[in-house]
């Protein structure tokens, strides 16, 4: 009867509404029309920062045989044209000296602009993993979302996201080497478990000199962090683990049931991993 009552009153907190994904607005669908080149402006929220010289040549070779193929999709901006996705086309038309573009007219509210930028990049492009950590950080930092909610509303993991962000933790050496290739991402996220900045700069330089795999890495770094103890058999009723299973479902984290000494008492414990994760937590429970 105690286990049966611990779950009442949880029916609101166990049905939240996930977030939308985010309208299909990439796909350049519709009326197509031609536009000046000179009067379409970027869009500020690009999350890569630099247009390799490379793709737009390459780019731009298949547009001087073919044409623009796929239309520029864009969204009006005062008398001009703000770019919405597209804009290696744009650099390469304009390289070739194109006078006009084709495009697609959208009508995209601010706040869509780098959520389509990013989910262009991630579908489409290659953005280096600083690149991507650093889009992900300001796309919630402009939206105010959590990390749940982006990761619902872009499709993806949460972890995704979380793993990316922790990447801007590293040391600003160490990130330049992620960004240029000399680090993996699977080094990156083994060299995090070190807390020592100049360490990690240090194994950091081992890899880009020596080429250690990430088991390797991961070796150097496994002296470093204190083991787990291995967790005792379960000895908690089903309806106990029902519940448990419930919360982490609702919460998305490892929750914790655990009954007391006396009928009816116990404790529930909820983990959280980052002050993100916290407030994510958090909301979900008011």
């Amino acid at each position: 009867m105690a286990n049966r009552r611990l779950g009442r009153g949880l029916d609101g907190l166990l049905k939240g509404q996930p977030a939308q994904p985010i309208p299909d607005l990439i796909a350049p669908t519709g009326p197509t029309t031609s536009v000046a080149t000179a009067l379409l402006d970027p869009n500020p929220h690009q999350p890569r920062h630099a247009v390799e010289t490379a793709d737009v040549e390459q780019l731009a070779a298949s547009i001087r045989e073919h044409g623009v193929l796929q239309p520029i999709v864009v969204r009006k901006h005062g008398e001009r044209y703000q770019i919405v996705v597209g804009e290696r086309r744009f650099r390469a038309a304009e390289a070739l000296g194109l006078d006009e573009v084709p495009v697609v007219v959208r009508d995209v509210p601010d706040d869509q602009l780098l959520e389509l930028a990013l989910v262009e990049n991630l579908q489409r492009e290659d953005l280096d993993p600083i690149e991507k950590a650093e889009s992900f950080k300001a796309y919630l930092e402009s939206t105010g979302r959590t990390q749940a909610a982006a990761a619902a509303r872009l499709s993806l993991d949460r972890s995704t996201i979380a793993n990316m962000i922790r990447l801007l933790d590293l040391p600003a050496t160490v990130q330049v080497m992620v960004r240029n290739g000399f680090v993996a991402m699977g080094h990156a996220r083994a060299i995090l478990a070190i807390d020592d900045a100049k360490k990690q700069v240090q194994i950091a330089e081992r890899v880009a000199r020596e080429g250690l795999s990430v088991r390797q890495v991961e070796r150097l770094v496994a002296p470093r962090v204190p083991r787990r103890r291995k967790p005792r058999p379960s000895s908690k009723s089903p309806e106990v683990r029902d519940l448990e299973r419930r919360l982490r479902e609702a919460l998305g984290t490892k929750v914790s049931v655990e009954l007391g000494a006396r009928p009816e008492t116990g404790r529930i414990v909820i983990d959280f991993y980052s002050q993100d994760d916290l407030d994510r937590i958090l909301s979900r429970l008011e």
